[in-house]
């Protein structure tokens, strides 16, 4: 296996989506903290502080935070956007904790903490090397406030009251023993948390390879068994119909064992490259892209509307409308083909089947239900109706083909489009499984 490369070890557009929505939340707590302790050590507690200078420091954080969260919802695309915007947003928060240092006491303040904080997070996103570089360009930037206030340059604010007060910004040991403990800090905290980023990321790039091995090997496993299985399940249909001489009862009950199991087997292989292709997407990340969701879901329900009109099923379906989110064609006509092909198929003949769809605009996305009126699933067996090759105990008791698999690759293709599936079920009444998919936001 091949070592993984340098793309592989890099943070992916998720997880710099996940830190931004991360520094968003801890922002929100910054800025309120601010405000609140100012206004009760000034005004509360009586200490002496530049109080309209923090509080003016507090509404400019929550105010640069409310337009990067503008911004995010502006483009619906939080994980597009924030390779763009997260390193401007570090760069902010930067400026807001140097004025937040020289607010409170400069190389004396207990603020310099919130360096090390950002540098570690800093960590988790680069390369030892370029984590080294943040935390020595922090070093240099607390060193030159601390040089612009020991020179006069900058006026040293002291705060007597919390013990900040006299001249040991001017002195030179205390100055540098300081500088030097911040420095060392954060470059051991700044490598420490690059190196295990990075051993982190390695190992789920050897991972995600294997999974991707392993989802090749069993699509092209199962594509290599498909044929000679259709092959001989339409032979044994052909003995079946009397293409042959007539059989005796004996050999016509032989012919059709072989060709429920032949079904059993041709289903579990259509199953798997379903499984396989979830697994696919899952581990290797194809770019989304806009689809119509309501002619993908048109499509589904013509296909499989031959197996309803077998067995006397209603299907009733809406209206066709263009609904745009982000996914991919094939692997959303994968998922919604299967759960219409689940409820007719464990849905007695002469049933219902109802297919809906409705747009949240406050939520940004649209729902598919599928409804029937079938077997429905035991209480007790809805927990693990997604897990991978369970089905539900009256399932197992029917005659209906069924591996198990089928939920589980759905589940996994919705997550992958950032959507949720939800299924509620009364054994004996029926079964809804609703799909919830964001919208496509195009800038």
């Amino acid at each position: 296996m091949q070592a993984p490369d340098l793309v592989a070890l890099r943070p992916s557009d998720d997880e710099l989506a996940q830190t931004a929505r991360l520094l968003i939340r801890l922002r929100w707590a910054a800025g309120l903290s601010i405000l609140l302790l100012t206004t009760v050590a000034r005004w509360g507690l009586g200490i002496e502080l530049p109080a309209k200078a923090l509080l003016a420091l507090g509404v400019v954080v929550l105010g640069y935070n409310a337009a990067l969260v503008a911004e995010a919802r502006r483009s619906g695309r939080p994980a597009a956007t924030a390779r763009r915007t997260l390193w401007g947003q570090i760069a902010l928060d930067w400026l807001a904790m140097v004025a937040l240092v020289h607010f409170t006491g400069g190389i004396t303040s207990p603020a310099l903490i919130y360096f090390v904080i950002h540098v570690a997070l800093a960590g988790t996103l680069l390369p030892p090397r370029g984590a080294r570089g943040l935390a020595l360009l922090a070093a240099l930037i607390v060193a030159a406030l601390a040089g612009l206030e020991a020179s006069g340059a900058l006026p040293h604010i002291a705060l007597p009251d919390l013990g900040l007060g006299g001249d040991l910004h001017r002195r030179g040991v205390p100055a540098l023993a300081a500088l030097f403990f911040f420095s060392t800090t954060a470059l051991t905290v700044a490598e420490l948390v690059a190196r295990q980023a990075r051993r982190l990321r390695q190992r789920e790039a050897s991972i995600r390879a294997l999974n991707e091995a392993r989802a090749a090997f069993t699509r092209a496993a199962t594509h290599e068994l498909r044929a000679p299985v259709a092959s001989g399940l339409a032979l044994v249909r052909s003995i079946e119909h009397g293409y042959l001489d007539e059989l005796t009862p004996s050999q016509a009950v032989i012919i059709e064992r072989v060709g429920v199991r032949l079904d059993g087997l041709r289903e579990l292989i259509d199953d798997l490259l379903d499984f396989a292709a979830s697994r696919e997407a899952s581990v290797a990340h194809p770019p989304l892209e806009a689809v119509d969701l309501g002619a993908v879901l048109a499509d589904a329900i013509e296909r499989e509307r031959l197996l309803a009109d077998a067995r006397n099923i209603a299907v009733q379906t809406p209206p066709r409308t263009p609904i745009m989110v982000r996914a991919v064609d094939t692997g959303l006509s994968m998922i919604f083909s299967n759960l219409i092909n689940n409820a007719i198929k464990y849905t007695p003949d002469g049933g219902i089947v109802t297919i809906g769809h409705a747009v949240e605009h406050e939520a940004a996305q649209v729902t598919v239900t599928v409804q029937d009126t079938g077997i429905g699933i035991p209480a007790a067996d809805l927990p693990r109706i997604f897990d991978e090759f369970f089905r539900a105990s009256n399932a197992k008791r029917s005659k209906i083909v069924g591996t198990g698999i089928g939920l589980a690759a759905v589940r996994a293709m919705i997550e992958h489009y950032h959507g949720s599936i939800a299924l509620d079920s009364v054994e004996g009444e029926g079964t809804c499984v609703t799909v919830r998919l964001p919208f496509n936001r195009q800038r």
